[in-house]
């Protein structure tokens, strides 16, 4: 009998196919029922091999297979799956009939190699049971080596106990450790885990995990990430919701850190159990009967966005609700607290900004271990206010890395970037008094070239070519930059977002009047550069597998999107793998891999003639990681990539715009926007805009959007709560539709609309000067 049996045996009816989505703070998990493979019978406890997974089934798929009495169904067989084009499961074969019986086999595992395959069957001799004392066939572990295209003959493993059921082995990265459940003596009741340690080519004695692992109830179907995370499914944990739930333990001195429920959707009133992640802990499959579907163990994939696996779960914790933050801004020089200053706390992640997505979304370039990796992000206005008279400023944010931004008429403008990850923060700031005796008032705007986006957060070093004395400044949420600079002399701007630099200029305050009204400018630059490379993460789930996940291809339409924007944009898609296997097949392998990524990204419209797809297999290695050298899985997990390396870079890409002259040379396009004429029901989105703009305003923009029937919705938006001079235009060389809410003379008056859309209409919102 088959240790799957004693304790899931709930069959729920359902609907096949569902898709359903769950989202908690800024990261987002989606599940999907593999209709592909589940039936009205059992499916459950994923592994992953190549480019798809292997699990365990009713499904005969044409194997002989005696029928579970118990069950009324077949037993269980042992079947492989491969992803289809879509990233979907597609219909089961049988794993290996040469490993096959008449009675129930699974679940698997396999070595980081794909060449040892681990799995509990029941006992048998020449197709004949083995009965125990009781009269039951017991579950026991083997292994089998893989030798060209078959399997070997399965041997038992040492510690196997005869008169009970060893089954649901999980091997660690490094081969050295065996997690399987056992309700073996010795146990806390039920089934137990434990472990067995690699001990030349045998196995030692098991020993088990502990009361903080195990319990009077049952502990089964484990997994061992490669971090050290244990992964497993209880019946008698805290917080159970019902039949089996999945929980986690990661590794703390000599023991685990105490069990933590994955909470729902994960877990359900029903059994749900079978879990395993990728390395990097952003997809998954899991099994549960309590989740809808077709018959009673089905098997859903997961993937999560914005995040990993690890940030989802931490984000449901009591902790990660939103923790309390001041802000106290005092003049530096005397200790006074200084009241209305202008305070902006926002997400750190959103300072480089390349580009928007269909939906309106920012595409990224956030750095990760080193790399620029390419993200969407949704708009976040963040907080903002003034400080009172006690130079305080208060709110609440979801923990999370923030960027501070205080600015005060008279004061050099001051930003901070922390971690705000608990309660209690309490953020000084002293600002210093700008010297602005004898200077010239400045102030710029710095904009993205191409997508209209302000650079909040942008850092602008003033090098006075005379002295060589350089100031910082920082751009506030609309992009903006105060300064006072010394009249008659030259400086270079160069402007830096996210810690590297986008661009650089200079300006001459030749006729700058001192303490006169300020001078103000505009800089719109396009931070990407031809030579730059973007790592593309995510896109394969593991060893020997060059299919592309589900969620990679949410990531390569950020690609697309930009693609689409940028129409002289082209690359080259990169591959990489690991050192493990031989130089040939890496190559193959990588080849195969970007070839992938271009045959995704020309089905969705964008000319092969400008991509390239190139394989680099294992002779790029950014670690020390090659052949002979002893590395670890995550060492190793770095050396496999894709990269996204541009040939020929966004238009004017090196260029840095001031106020119609391209660094202080040629002309450049008119600064001012023209407005679109308005769509009607039923007609096509016009090839061209009409009308003229006018210059020498401030615009209150409430929104861009490549497509401009979501401009037309948002401009309706804004006409009904009241903003009857709301309008659609479009920057010079702005691809993007945006949406003004208003044109006003002074700066003062737009950020008074500006403040009001966001506070009162709950509507992003900046101020784009137009000299």
């Amino acid at each position: 009998m088959h240790i799957r049996n004693h304790i899931l045996t709930l069959l729920l009816a359902g609907c096949t196919g569902l898709l359903f989505a769950q989202t908690v703070g800024p990261v987002t998990i989606q599940f999907k029922n593999e209709a592909g493979v589940n039936t009205k019978g059992l499916e459950f406890s994923p592994t992953f091999y190549e480019d798809g997974i292997v699990f365990i089934s009713t499904n005969t798929a044409g194997l002989k297979k005696e029928t579970d009495p118990a069950l009324k169904l077949p037993a269980m067989s042992i079947l492989r799956s491969r992803r289809d084009a879509e990233g979907a499961l597609s219909t089961p074969e049988p794993f290996a009939k040469e490993l096959s019986t008449l009675y129930h086999e699974g679940p698997v595992c396999f070595d980081r190699t794909a060449e040892n395959v681990y799995f509990s069957r029941n006992t048998e001799l020449n197709g004949k049971p083995i009965l125990a004392a009781d009269g039951r066939q017991k579950m026991r572990i083997y292994s089998s080596r893989k030798t060209g295209s078959t399997w070997g003959e399965p041997a038992p493993l040492p510690f196997n106990f005869g008169e009970f059921d060893d089954c649901h082995p999980a091997i660690s990265i490094d081969g050295d450790k065996l997690f399987f459940s056992s309700n073996r003596p010795g146990g806390k009741g039920g089934m137990d885990l434990y472990v067995s340690y690699k001990v030349g080519d045998s196995w030692s004695e098991p020993v088990n995990l502990g009361d903080g692992v195990n319990t009077a109830g049952n502990e089964v179907f484990p997994f061992i990430h490669a971090d050290g995370t244990l992964y497993y499914a209880s019946t008698a944990l805290e917080e159970n919701k019902g039949g089996l739930d999945m929980y986690f333990v990661r590794p703390e001195g000599s023991g685990w850190t105490k069990p933590a429920n994955l909470g729902t959707p994960f877990n359900t009133a029903g059994d749900d159990f079978g879990l395993i992640v990728d390395l990097n802990k952003i997809n998954g499959y899991y099994s549960s009967n309590g989740a809808g579907g077709a018959g009673g163990d089905e098997i859903f994939n997961f993937h999560t966005e914005n995040g990993t696996l690890d940030d989802y779960l931490l984000q449901n914790k009591p902790q990660a609700q939103p923790v309390d933050i001041k802000v106290v801004v005092t003049d530096k020089r005397t200790g006074q607290p200084l009241a209305g200053a202008d305070v902006k706390i926002t997400n750190a992640a959103g300072e480089n900004v390349i580009g928007r997505d269909d939906a309106g979304n920012l595409i990224t370039l956030q750095t990760v271990d080193g790399q620029d990796v390419i993200k969407a992000m949704t708009p976040n206005g963040g907080l903002s206010g003034n400080t009172d008279n006690q130079g305080r400023f208060a709110g609440e944010v979801v923990p999370g890395s923030y960027v501070i931004n205080v600015a005060k008429q008279g004061y050099q403008t001051k930003q901070l970037r922390l971690p705000i990850t608990q309660p209690g923060n309490e953020i000084p700031v002293q600002m210093e008094q700008a010297n602005v005796a004898g200077k010239a008032h400045w102030q710029a705007s710095m904009f993205n070239y191409m997508t209209n986006a302000p650079m909040a957060g942008a850092a602008v070093v003033l090098t006075n070519q005379t002295t060589g004395q350089r100031d910082t400044v920082y751009a506030d949420e609309n992009g903006l930059v105060d300064s006072y600079l010394d009249p008659n002399t030259k400086y270079k701007v160069d402007i830096l977002q996210g810690g590297r630099l986008v661009g650089s200029s200079t300006i001459d305050t030749q006729g700058w009047a001192a303490n006169g009204p300020a001078i103000t400018q505009n800089f719109s630059v396009a931070p990407v550069m031809p030579g730059s490379k973007i790592e593309l993460p995510n896109i394969y789930y593991n060893f020997n597998d060059a299919t592309l996940r589900p969620d990679a291809r949410q990531d390569l339409n950020l690609v697309v999107a930009l693609m689409r924007q940028q129409p002289t944009m082209t690359v080259e898609l990169a591959s990489h793998t690991d050192c493990r296997g031989s130089a040939y097949y890496n190559q193959d392998l990588s080849q195969r891999r970007a070839n992938g990524v271009v045959e995704y990204l020309t089905s969705q419209g964008i000319d092969r003639a400008r991509l390239r797809p190139v394989g680099y297999g294992e002779s790029e290695p950014r670690n020390t990681c090659t052949d002979g050298e002893a590395c670890t899985e995550q060492q190793h997990a770095r050396n496999r990539r894709t990269e996204m390396r541009m040939i020929s870079g966004l238009q004017a890409a090196s260029v840095v715009y001031v106020d119609g002259q391209i660094n202080g040379g040629e002309p450049a396009p008119q600064n001012a926007p023209v407005k679109v004429a308005p769509l009607t029901p039923g007609s096509p989105v016009p090839a061209s805009t009409v009308g003229t703009g006018q210059r020498n305003a401030y615009y209150v923009i409430a929104g861009s959007f490549l497509m401009e029937n979501r401009a037309q919705n948002r401009l309706s938006e804004l006409q009904a709560a009241g903003y009857p001079d709301a309008e659609v235009i479009r920057f010079p060389n702005s691809t993007f539709y945006s949406v003004s809410a208003g044109k006003f003379a002074s700066r003062s008056e737009a950020v008074t609309v500006e403040k009001k859309l966001e506070g009162e209409n709950n509507i992003e919102a900046f101020v784009r000067a137009v000299q």
